[in-house]
């Protein structure tokens, strides 16, 4: 014997008004375009993995704890690595 499902008792009613006014509201807006948006984007950081020597990197982990313990950026060796690549790339 199969089931039968409930009857949609909680479901609201549309008016043929509201849906106008919804499909009044969408139309307005362009579609695929992006936002414009008045505050710059930060920028979409991307993994990757790169190799250290093991002494480079015990020195960039503990700058990095100091930075935490002190309340200074760049706190993370990542970030460390950002700074020090972006210094690098503006002096070339």
């Amino acid at each position: 014997m199969a089931l039968k499902k409930p009857p949609f008792t909680n479901r609201r009613i549309v008016t043929e008004a509201e849906a106008d006014a919804l499909a009044n509201r969408l139309a307005d807006r362009p579609y695929g375009d992006e936002k414009v948006v008045a505050e710059p984007v930060p920028e979409i950081l991307t993994r990757t993995t790169i190799s250290l020597p093991q002494n480079t990197l015990r020195e960039i982990e503990d700058l990095a704890l100091h930075n935490k313990r002190v309340g200074i950026a760049p706190k993370s060796v990542s970030a460390i690595i950002r700074d020090a690549l972006d210094a690098y790339l503006k002096k070339v």
